[in-house]
């Protein structure tokens, strides 16, 4: 996935200036925990404005729709005290000017505002797009004080930079390297010089001398050199430039200097003729078309029409164009680029993640089913034992006048053959004939029945593993995230055999269920002894708040995403958890979240229980907390031990 820059920022600004200036805010809707949608209204109509500073796919981009009506996908979610400051204040709020700092990922949304005293001033929701670090900061432009922000960051979370209402607003760090926005001619052959003399000293440097560092490439050199771009808009630079990427051969070359100057110098044009497209695999978009494909397949289209009355002119040129053309999506605007192409990765993601889940659960299910029918099958092929055992008590019975107390063996013909062979049969001593022949016909009984269960179970078994097998065939064919939620709430409304064979309860013992109060939810025990809760779905969240958790409980939450709520018990010492198992517990609660995406970082919230209020009953699982602290997760990091006891259950 292609990261949100500062190029991409520009374009999508000077796009939406025109359409957002003098703007009266009409509604704020707070659609996760780092994702805000702003609508405005004019006298031509309606403009909303998206703001996400989710660690992944955060971005700045006007949207078609408000989150408005059942159907929506983007129905507000969210109402935290960061929501309702900014409905307040904003209430009517003029958006009087946007400000993008040069070359940076952070832009200024400045709103004019009246208080409660009609006392005009202005204020200002900083959009802070810079990975795991973006924020959405509202602030004072006179006081310069913060009045709110989507993301708290205490002492103890960043050393170089605090963000909390009261505190000065301050920028970011910056970067000492200079902007590729800003770069003049001079300071680019003075950098260009460094990487020749750098390039130089490691070719010639001793054995014994510490080596001097170069870089391989120049996408390496722009991206370490200069500020303001990343990988991709680096790699079309060299693209674009024509200029051989290894350094090595890029500096025998004499024009190479020039040639990637050509198009750094374009980037600081204060007009640019942005030319969104992106590619249908969803592996890169672009802003700028500078990419070599795709100013071929512009030159092919624009040169069909001179050339189609020429019978078989450019037949091969125009089948290259036409392949370029099925590879890439173009975009009449940058801002439609940039909703579609992060709301289609996304989506991928969901899909994947959700598949991928599916699919661990179904193919658990089939282990265990597998391992039922194993069981099963070896008591239904010991008929021979059922067999012996009907047959040694009839025997014994047959023979009760010849058995002598304290017999230990019985040697008799086999009537059931009819042969003279004979057949000898272990007796208890210490137990009568009668007792004896007794004891058989109890095990022949025994083992009759536990047949005839487990053949009820290996057909009941069997059915089951057909239709898991089927659902897993319909996973690997399903192609949209609509199939997939089908098949979950077929995978999720299976009972399990367990279940199917428990009798109804009576009235008296649902009656004792209901005093016992509290519900029963799925926990596991971390490895320092201490039992982790956590809610499989909203009511289950809403249920661990309201009937299990305790004021000194530690709560804790993916940040910015739907997922499990998790709970540790604190014993009534009020003692706090050990980090190694506060770790485990951040760790389920980004595993078993929509933005715990395999391989990558994500934050996990957590505070006591008494901060965390619930939204209302009509929103069960939707809270609000605050004193909240948080964790960072490596999702790509291996499963706690305490996490695999959850496929157990």
């Amino acid at each position: 996935m292609q990261p949100f820059d500062a190029l991409t920022i520009r374009a999508v600004l000077d796009e939406a200036k025109p359409l957002l200036l003098n703007r009266r805010v009409d509604r704020v809707f707070q659609l996760a925990r780092d994702e805000l949608l702003i609508s405005l209204r004019s006298k031509s109509g309606m403009v909303h404005l998206f703001l996400s500073a989710h660690a992944t796919y955060g971005r700045i981009c006007l949207v078609k729709q408000a989150p408005q009506g059942a159907k929506n996908d983007r129905a507000p979610q969210n109402n935290s005290n960061f929501a309702l400051l900014l409905r307040k204040t904003l209430a009517s709020a003029t958006l009087v000017h946007i400000e993008q700092l040069p070359g940076e990922r952070i832009v200024d949304f400045v709103f004019s505002s009246t208080d409660e005293v009609g006392t005009a001033s202005h204020k200002v929701l900083t959009a802070e797009i810079m990975g795991r670090h973006s924020n959405l900061i509202f602030w004072d432009k006179a006081k310069e004080k913060i009045l709110t922000a989507s993301h708290i960051v205490t002492k103890e979370m960043s050393r170089h930079r605090e963000v909390a209402p009261g505190l000065t607003y301050k920028r970011p760090p910056g970067q000492e390297r200079p902007n590729i926005f800003k770069v003049t001619r001079e300071d680019f052959s003075e950098q260009w010089k460094l990487l020749k003399e750098n390039f130089e000293k490691s070719q010639n440097a001793d054995a014994t001398g510490s080596p001097v560092s170069s870089f391989a490439t120049l996408e390496q050199w722009l991206i370490h050199t200069f500020t303001g771009l990343g990988r991709n808009l680096s790699e079309e630079v060299i693209l674009a430039s024509g200029s051989k990427s290894p350094v090595c051969e890029a500096l025998k070359e004499s024009d190479s200097e020039e040639k990637v100057w050509s198009v750094i110098r374009l980037l600081g044009e204060d007009r640019i003729n942005f030319k969104p497209a992106m590619k249908k695999d969803l592996s890169r978009f672009t802003v700028l078309s500078l990419i070599p494909e795709l100013k071929e397949a512009s030159s092919i289209a624009s040169g069909a029409d001179s050339a189609a009355t020429l019978i078989g002119a450019n037949s091969e040129a125009t089948e290259i164009g036409a392949k370029i053309q099925t590879a890439w999506k173009h975009f009449p605007a940058v801002n439609d680029l940039i909703d579609d192409y992060y709301g289609a990765v996304e989506a991928r993601e969901q899909f994947q993640q959700l598949r991928e889940r599916l699919r661990n659960e179904l193919k658990s299910e089939d282990e265990k089913l597998a391992s039922r029918i194993s069981v099963a099958s070896q008591h239904i092929r010991n008929e021979q034992s059922l067999d012996e055992m009907k047959r040694s008590g009839d025997l014994v019975l047959a023979n009760l006048g010849t058995i002598e107390p304290g017999q230990t063996d019985l040697e008799v013909e086999d009537l059931y053959t009819g042969g003279s062979e004979k057949i000898k049969i272990k007796l208890n001593p210490n137990l009568t004939a009668s007792q004896n022949a007794q004891w058989f016909y109890r095990q022949f009984s025994k083992l009759r029945s536990r047949q005839k269960a487990a053949k009820l179970s290996f057909d009941e078994a069997s059915k089951k593993q057909t239709l898991v097998e089927t659902q897993l065939k319909q996973l690997e064919t399903a192609q949209t995230n609509d199939e997939l939620r089908a098949l979950r709430e077929l995978i999720i409304g299976r009972k399990p055999a367990s279940a199917m064979q428990q009798p109804q309860q009576n009235k008296g013992q649902a009656a004792d269920k209901k005093k016992a109060g509290k519900p029963r939810m799925l926990s596991v025990t971390s490895s320092d002894g201490w039992t982790i809760y956590v809610g499989r779905n909203r009511h289950e969240n809403d249920q661990l708040l309201s009937k299990l958790a305790q004021p000194n409980d530690i709560w804790l939450h993916i940040l910015g995403s739907g997922g499990a709520h998790v709970l540790i018990r604190v014993p009534a010492s009020k003692q706090e958890p050990p980090l190694t198992t506060l770790k485990e517990a951040a760790q389920i609660a980004a595993r078993l979240s929509k933005g715990g995406t395999s391989g990558t970082k994500v934050r996990v919230v957590y505070t006591q229980v008494k901060y965390v209020k619930k939204l209302g009953k009509d929103k069960p699982g939707q809270v609000r907390y605050e004193n909240e602290k948080t964790l960072e997760v490596d999702t790509a990091a291996p499963m706690p031990k305490c996490m695999k006891q959850l496929f157990s259950h």
